[in-house]
């Protein structure tokens, strides 16, 4: 969800101011601010502009640094305070927005329509300006004392023009789209709400409950069937929203017999499911154990191949003819003849091929024929999540556990994994040398995480929580192609695998691996721009600069608006006070919420949640997960207040996509399109590492 209001250059910011153009800070004074707000060290940074604004009370910048430094405490008033102190001596178009702003963020409405309305009619069209307005529109049909429904609608009415002009300007906005949806669908514009929402996801698949309004909005047409497929969209995202659940199921018996259906439609896609043929990818030492599945009770199986089944040992334990399919069963104490937990493999007509309690492994005969697998879940949680029929090389193992059903292990060599993480990871349609500097960085990450969920009986899982693998099935030629042209290549620190990581978009500055996660593996936050690029941005930054960063587009080899999918440097959510309150309720009726810790390249490592009952402060990923799942810590948040001065929501204003540490993908793309090799992008990312085959190792 982007959106780029138009702001001043950052950093070393310039403002017209009597004969000519001057900077708003010095450049020292300008970093030692930074380094002391992202510390946290908010009354070392109040004092240090307090005294410059002593020294000379005429000069905007320090009051513009104040102005964003009480913004980022969650205090609007004293932030007002000062850019009208700064706009009493430079009348600027920026900073008048600025004003209006923050008149809307402390709910006096009529102020902020009366100054908004003046800059609309010296810029008309400004994509900011119109969604002020909108915001101001709706804030007065949800606050304003109106004597009839009527009346409210009407302001419901306006809000909706508002939002349709903005989002003409700004047609990859996704969460103006999503305003105009849920202000339609208010106004009972059905037609319009459903067009808006389908919009929204189409910018966004995060946005849960858009997928959610336009399954009710289905159901009411009677369209049943697309309402439950949507149902089941949002569930993938959020599989643990019980009312969410009813709906559901509160639809699905309208349509008692779909459920049957599509049931059976299933059962038919997978039995005309082919695995692909094997293409060739070299052998490696290293045997990855990749899990696939938790917590199974049962699972669907079939191979052209005949299936070896042995002990990890190699115990040969029986021989499964090809061409059938198979099913894995695990039946608890509760509902087994025998009184015990019973694990088997059965086929057509209940035959039990194996009766187990210990590991199995199922290797094809032909091991240019795969195991394929029924309705596997990928990325549960994720809007990107997927129940798939899938296919994998190498060989099966089922774990079982006692009370808790079976796991499901594929053990594969190093580069045949590649083979189904390379084009799960980025575009295989991407220019060849960023997919090979993929494959490098995939790698040499596979291989430091060896062992990551060994409690669990595995190397690495499939998912985004070490790196998303599809199989057999998501391999592509281009992918595969990059992984035989780097095969055995990987980064290395100090004569060691480095500890590597990578995200899709890093906003601009990617992150130290220190800083995020407290362990120096030698990757270092780099600028994502070419040198001498943005010569007024100089990190650490202060306030100000910061926040005018964060809020606009610089270039940035990952600011590439044409790609579609990655329209991520800049963006904005809107999350509701009431939905924070719910999560931290013992913290009662929240009152601000404050960065107080950042990295030296602005991404939040530390949030104070603040309430009138007490405080706590979140650290880490904790804080992408408890803002509603955004995309990334690089955030400036701006605290909306209703008109009695308590939150009404927390406008969340972010960059990238990812915890933005290591290789930047959409970076990556941008650097190959101006011409840069492999190992110059290796370089750019990985400043400290040696590119090394494993054979060379000692």
């Amino acid at each position: 969800m982007i959106f780029s209001p138009l702001r001043f250059p950052a950093a070393a910011l310039v403002l017209f101011w009597g004969a000519g153009w001057c900077p708003l800070l010095a450049d020292d004074f300008s970093r030692s601010l930074g380094a002391d707000f992202d510390a946290g060290q908010f009354s070392k940074v109040e004092d240090a502009l307090q005294a410059a604004v002593d020294q000379d009370p005429s000069k905007p910048g320090p009051w513009l640094e104040l102005g964003a430094l009480r913004q980022a405490q969650g205090d609007n008033a004293s932030a007002l305070a000062a850019y009208q102190t700064c706009l009493a001596k430079l009348d600027s178009f920026a900073l008048r927005l600025d004003e209006a702003k923050t008149l809307l963020r402390l709910a006096k409405l009529a102020d902020a329509q009366a100054l908004y309305l003046q800059l609309d009619a010296e810029k008309p069209g400004d994509p900011e300006i119109l969604w002020g307005m909108a915001q101001v529109k709706q804030y007065q049909s949800q606050w304003g004392r109106f004597k009839t429904f009527a009346d409210r609608q009407a302001a419901r009415s306006e809000a909706q023009q508002w939002l349709l002009k903005t989002v003409k300007a700004q047609p990859s906005f996704a969460l103006g789209f999503w305003q105009l949806a849920e202000v339609s669908r208010r106004l009972g514009d059905d037609a319009t709400a459903l067009w808006a929402y389908r919009q929204t996801v189409r910018l966004d698949g995060s946005f849960k409950e858009a997928h959610r309004r336009i399954a009710g909005l289905l159901a009411r047409k009677r369209d049943f069937k697309d309402a439950l497929a949507k149902y089941d969209q949002a569930m993938a995202i959020d599989p643990h929203d019980e009312a969410l659940k009813a709906e559901d199921a509160k639809v699905a018996m309208e349509v008692p017999d779909e459920a049957k259906t599509r049931r059976q439609e299933r059962l038919a896609q997978w039995d005309a499911f082919t695995p692909p043929a094997e293409t060739f990818l070299p052998d490696s030492p290293v045997t990855l154990r990749v899990g696939l599945a938790r917590g199974l009770g049962k699972l669907r199986l079939k191979c052209q191949s005949d299936l070896a089944v042995t002990t990890p040992a190699g115990t040969p334990v029986t021989l499964l003819p090809g061409g059938r399919e198979y099913r894995v069963h695990y039946y608890p104490a509760s509902k087994s003849p025998t009184g015990a937990e019973v694990w088997r493999v059965e086929s057509k007509g209940n035959q039990v091929w194996v009766t187990f309690s210990n590991r199995l492994w199922l290797t094809p005969v032909d091991k240019q024929k795969p195991v394929a697998l029924h309705a596997l879940v990928s990325n549960p949680g994720y809007f990107f999540a997927r129940e798939q029929d899938k296919a994998y090389r190498g060989a099966l193992e089922i774990y079982p556990k006692a009370g808790q059903g079976f796991q499901v292990i594929n053990r594969v060599s190093l580069e045949q994994y590649l083979g189904g993480v390379i084009p799960s990871e980025m575009s295989a349609a991407w220019p060849l040398p960023a997919l090979e500097v993929q494959a490098i960085v995939a790698r040499t990450y596979a291989l430091s995480k060896l062992g990551r969920h060994e409690a669990e009986g595995f190397d690495v899982c499939d998912s985004v929580h070490c790196q998303v693998y599809g199989g057999l099935a998501a391999e592509n030629p281009r992918t595969n192609e990059a992984i035989l042209k780097t095969a055995g290549q990987v980064l290395e620190h100090k004569g060691k695998i480095m500890a590597v990581a990578f995200s899709a978009q890093c906003g601009g500055h990617t992150q130290d691996y220190q800083e995020a996660w407290g362990v120096d593996t030698g990757v270092v936050g780099v600028r994502d721009d070419a040198p001498g690029e943005n010569p007024d941005m100089d990190f650490p930054l202060s306030p100000y600069s910061l926040e005018t960063w964060i809020h606009e587009g610089r270039d940035a080899y990952c600011h590439l608006p044409d790609l579609r999918g990655y329209q991520n440097f800049r963006w904005v959510v809107v999350v509701k006070a009431s939905d924070l309150e719910a999560k931290a309720p013992q913290l009662g009726r929240l009152r601000r919420l404050v960065v107080e810790h950042r990295s030296k390249a602005g991404w939040a490592d530390h949030l104070l949640v603040e309430g009138d009952r007490g405080s706590e402060t979140l650290k880490g990923d904790v804080i992408r997960s408890f803002l509603g799942g955004i995309r990334s810590n690089l955030i400036w948040v701006e605290t909306q207040l209703n008109p009695q001065g308590w939150p009404e929501a927390f406008v969340i204003y972010g960059g990238g996509w990812g915890h933005g540490v290591g290789l930047c993908q959409v970076g990556a793309l941008g650097l190959v399109r101006q011409g840069k090799g492999v190992e110059e992008v290796l370089r750019h990312y990985f400043p400290l590492a040696d590119l090394r085959r494993l054979q060379e190792n000692p």
